[in-house]
């Protein structure tokens, strides 16, 4: 895969799947697989039949802290954290995935954290479904069949939610991910509209079930004022 990623970085000008197998001496098939995964994880993108590097790939490599939104949001999240006495967390999409860019984690000693930069599913995750809930209804019902996941319980569970996430602003995760562990989040947009982040409150389900509403209303206020500096540019 590096010498995928390499080959296609020294083509800004982007190089066709094809040219691609005879540059690098594999099987058009072989590439084919291969690239599929990283199209999926944002480490490429495909843009009129021609391949060229992904936004995962700068996520990647950016360093811990130089993220924009990164720098915008963690005061909100040290008062989420704070407030709410769980951990906080920002995560955006990267492909099928969403990648936690910054974290601050609750006091109490029993808690839920996560690497930074560690992907997480769209699907069942609090802040993927915020994402997922964001697209045309025929949109992701393509997503999900693409996927084979329109007949799955988590398919079935974000179609359901799709219009209360996309009314309210919030999605929970009610042990859906991880047994033992919830969570709240709440959509954060870009001057467009469209959701660029999930702010996410988790911790253990016996703390967070009996507060789950209270958390979701402390997450949209920070969420919605979020979206108003984004917007403000």
């Amino acid at each position: 895969m590096v010498v995928i990623l390499e080959t296609v970085a020294a083509r800004p000008e982007g190089v066709t799947l094809s040219a691609l197998a005879r540059m690098v001496g594999i099987p058009k098939s072989t590439v084919h697989t291969l690239t599929q995964g990283l199209l999926a994880t944002d480490y490429l993108y495909e843009r009129a039949g021609l391949l060229f590097l992904g936004p995962g790939i700068e996520l990647l490599t950016m360093p811990l802290g130089d993220h924009p939104l990164e720098r915008l949001a963690h005061d909100e999240l040290e008062r989420l954290a704070a407030d709410t006495g769980e951990t906080a967390q920002l995560a955006v999409r990267s492909g099928d995935n969403l990648v936690v860019i910054d974290q601050v984690e609750s006091a109490q000693e029993i808690r839920y954290a996560v690497p930074l930069r560690s992907r997480r599913p769209l699907l069942t995750t609090s802040m993927g479904k915020l994402f997922l809930a964001d697209l045309g209804a025929d949109e992701l019902t393509s997503f999900l069949k693409e996927r084979g996941e329109l007949a799955t319980p988590s398919g079935k569970t974000i179609l359901a939610e799709r219009d209360t996430i996309r009314e309210s602003g919030v999605a929970f995760n009610l042990e859906e991910s991880v047994a033992g562990v919830c969570a709240a989040g709440a959509a954060v947009r870009g001057a467009s509209g469209k959701v660029v982040a999930a702010l996410v409150v988790a911790g253990p389900a016996a703390r967070i079930r009996p507060q789950a509403e209270a958390i979701a209303a402390r997450l949209r206020k920070t969420a919605e004022r979020l979206s108003d500096r984004l917007a403000r540019g």
